[in-house]
């Protein structure tokens, strides 16, 4: 008898289960899909460059994700100076930025030669190295070193030199107090030209030069324009000591948090986003100057030659940081574009 109601028991057990794991299938209802709010963290105020297509990846990832992803987005260094960013991403407590060359120096400095002056003479220069089998070295270097990946490129407008008196030629320099990336390169090269080089965050920056902490300061028209130097200062010196770029990057941790799916729109959108940055700033560049003249700033003819003959010998000095013959690598490419 108990051995029969055993039996009963087990069968209506089994029944019921079989019944539950139909209506589960039966159902068509699939576990909601993960959900992520990621943070985006970038040094360009309301405006600049970097503002505006951080707005419009944000724009086009939250679409294409269907909401799966909601992105926050921290611009003029609100969660800190582009070296803690880079530690940040490592950690995964910021999920991605859009940086310049301190993510390069702190993450993969045997590449870092994109800090040095007067190399690229366009973006299309640029371009051709990063999207070459060097750009591709630094993408595995910077994955392998920090845990960092590189998902996208945005080129900057060539770096020119404010300050308050007009300089012309490099021995105009000299005993200039000027603000500058926390980056040796960028240190030498400005002591090279005889200047008192002074680190301090984008974001301090203005009230420096208003207190005369700084005198000068070097950036594209664009950041010159969005962090309204023309207040603070008096002269754009068109100096062009450096073509330069911007780097979206994204934490690995955060990448590997990602289904295959999220993981696939993050890598096309990086590429995406690359022709859309590259797009303005070319359209851009005039438009900044404009708008700078009709703040009051005045342009100054320099003499670049005089500049690149100071700096020549600053590539030697730092070669043995750099993998070896990558400059004579990145030159080899570049005279293919010429």
């Amino acid at each position: 008898m108990k051995k029969g109601l055993f039996s009963i028991v087990l069968t209506l057990l089994i029944a019921a289960m079989a019944i539950a794991g139909g209506a589960k299938e039966g159902s068509g209802k699939a576990e909601a899909p993960k959900t992520f709010q990621i943070s985006i963290s970038y040094g360009g105020a309301e405006g600049a460059e970097d503002d505006i297509c951080a707005k419009e990846f944000k724009k086009r990832i939250e679409e294409k994700s269907k909401g799966r992803v909601t992105v926050k987005l921290y611009g003029n260094e609100q969660l800190g100076k582009e070296v803690d960013i880079v530690n940040q991403l490592q950690l995964g407590s910021v999920d991605m930025a859009i940086m310049g060359t301190t993510v390069h120096e702190q993450a993969a400095p045997e590449y870092n030669i994109w800090s040095a002056y007067y190399i690229f003479r366009s973006g299309k220069e640029i371009m051709a190295v990063l999207d070459g089998p060097i750009g591709q070295r630094v993408q595995e270097a910077m994955l392998k070193n920090k845990g960092i990946r590189i998902v996208g490129y945005g080129l900057r407008g060539p770096r020119h030199l404010t300050s308050n008196r007009p300089i012309k030629t490099a021995a105009d320099v000299k005993g200039l107090k000027i603000r500058i990336p926390l980056q040796p390169i960028y240190v030498e090269s400005w002591k090279a030209l005889g200047a008192f080089p002074q680190a301090i965050a984008l974001g301090g920056l203005h009230m420096a030069q208003k207190q005369r902490i700084v005198e000068a300061q070097e950036n594209p028209l664009s950041f010159i324009y969005s962090l309204a130097f023309y207040e603070v200062q008096k002269y754009v010196n068109l100096t062009g000591h450096q073509r330069a770029f911007f780097t979206y990057v994204l934490s690995e941790k955060t990448f590997q948090r990602f289904d295959p799916e999220l993981q696939k729109l993050f890598l096309e959108e990086g590429k995406s986003i690359t022709r859309f940055h590259n797009d303005l700033q070319d359209r851009s560049e005039a438009d900044y100057r404009k708008k700078l003249e009709d703040k009051g700033m005045t342009f100054i003819e320099v003499d670049q030659q005089s500049f690149q003959n100071a700096l020549k010998d600053i590539p030697a000095k730092f070669s043995q940081k750099w993998v070896p013959n990558l400059y004579e690598d990145i030159l080899k490419e570049i005279s293919k574009t010429r």
